[in-house]
């Protein structure tokens, strides 16, 4: 408390020519002297320059947490190495410059293993030389390839200029550009290969809604290393000594027939979203989700077998997986159920619950299509679980920590997710943002981590 008038003006004034020495801006305060009047008034204009005293020393301090900031950016950009940053920090400017991605990582979710050369070992590059748009592994017969010691899958892929290549493991090219017969200025926008190891063929959609089928014969033949064929009875025989043999693969590929989406009613042109191959008694069906909503069903020589709407949500349905038994997955922007091809109807009713687009779903295998993994648009990753007992439910079970601002593409593998961050088509910049894959531990999470938003 100021003990008099005239003593509290003077140490006012004393202050405010201190605070004009400090801080020019300060200059609007000059005239502060004038208003103490009293001791009332001193004491009031004291607690206005306290506040503002205050008010500065938090722009300082947040400006002193920018230089660190900026200071560890530096020093991790230098070093080679990540850094920590906080969530909200990182987010923000991630969002305004997506190299912050490549030198830093979530504090907040400190991933357990950055060691990728640990981990991760690059063997080799395949059609290195193409524009590779879809990509996928071929299972060969287990048996044959244990037998005949040769790869036990092959790479199939399909580049721009709409052409079909296979690859070995080994990177030899058994099938080289095989051109897929798609209309001249059309896009490739899916490939499915055969749900099974007995008949394979490669499934391509276009954006004008054909889908052709290419039927794959895969023969092998040992061949001496010293040159000369051998014969097949010699293949199942025990070399000679000394003689060692070599497995080669030969492809060919052949076209069996194409699918056009029928129109609907007056004439209205369906858009092809998704599409898949599944065998149901010995029986192969092409199934495909159009934008409407719709899915259909058609046979194996291209006859309808049916559609069926099962979904209102713009853009249709956007996605189709195998899930148990004669069952299909389906998902839409905002719900995803499953579609029974031998009934033509969905199961029951589908699940929803949330705000962002839905951009990829995967199934944890180890329970039996039970439990399903969202990747929504804006980078969060949910776990629905759809069984609860005997009884069907949508319970939401699990949120993945959110640590990328770029939608996942998931695939689930031995008790853990995969995720691909991939920017969406409308995303600026979407072509500097780094592309890693993350590995998310369910059991973890299910002890508890990673729940909270």
């Amino acid at each position: 408390m100021l003990g008099n008038n005239d003593g509290g003006c003077s140490i006012l004034s004393r202050l405010t020519t201190m605070m004009l020495m400090l801080f020019p801006s300060y200059a609007f305060g000059a005239a502060a002297a004038d208003i103490c009047k009293d001791a009332a008034s001193c004491q009031a204009h004291m607690r206005s320059i306290s506040q503002k005293l205050d008010t500065m020393r938090d722009e300082m301090n947040s400006r002193t947490h920018t230089l660190q900031a900026l200071e560890e950016l530096r020093t991790g950009i230098l070093s080679g190495k990540r850094i920590e940053l906080p969530s909200a920090i990182r987010e923000h400017l991630e969002r305004e410059s997506p190299l912050i991605g490549e030198i830093s990582y979530d504090a907040r979710h400190r991933p357990v293993s950055t060691n990728v050369t640990r981990h991760f070992q690059h063997v080799r590059t395949i059609a290195g030389n193409s524009k590779v748009l879809h990509h996928a592994f071929l299972p060969l017969k287990r048996s044959a390839a244990a037998s005949q010691r040769m790869t036990s899958a092959l790479i199939v892929t399909v580049d721009s200029e709409m052409t079909l290549s296979l690859n070995s493991l080994d990177g030899e090219t058994v099938l080289d550009r095989l051109p897929l017969g798609h209309a001249s200025g059309s896009t490739v926008k899916f490939m499915e290969l055969s749900p099974n190891q007995e008949n394979h063929f490669v499934m391509t959609g276009d954006d004008r809604g054909e889908i052709r089928v290419h039927n794959l014969k895969i023969t092998a033949k040992a061949e001496k290393t010293e040159g000369g064929d051998v014969s097949d009875d010699e293949v199942e025989t025990k070399p000679k000594p000394n003689v060692t043999t070599k497995t080669k693969l030969y492809v060919t590929a052949n076209y069996s027939g194409s699918i056009m989406l029928p129109r609907g009613p007056g004439s209205e042109e369906r858009q092809l979203k998704a599409m898949l191959p599944i065998e149901r008694t010995g029986k192969t069906f092409f199934v495909t989700g159009d934008h409407l909503g719709g899915i259909s069903v058609f046979m194996r020589n291209g006859t309808v077998k049916g559609r069926v709407k099962v979904t209102e949500d713009p853009g249709g349905v956007i996605g189709l997986q195998r899930s148990q038994g004669q069952m299909i997955l389906f998902w839409s922007s905002h719900s995803f159920g499953f579609f029974s091809v031998s009934q033509l109807d969905v199961s029951y009713p589908p699940c929803t619950g949330w705000n962002s687009p839905l951009y990829h779903v995967s199934i944890d295998p180890s329970f039996s299509a039970s439990r399903v993994i969202l990747a929504l648009t804006d980078g969060d990753v949910l776990v629905f679980n759809t069984q609860r007992g005997k009884s069907k439910a949508c319970d939401l079970t699990l949120k993945f920590p959110h640590v990328s601002v770029m939608p996942f593409q998931l695939h689930s593998f031995r008790g853990h997710v995969m995720g691909l961050p991939t920017p969406l088509d409308n995303m600026a910049r979407k072509e500097e943002y780094m592309r890693e894959i993350f590995f998310f531990n369910l059991a973890a999470m299910e002890a508890g981590y990673g729940v909270s938003p």
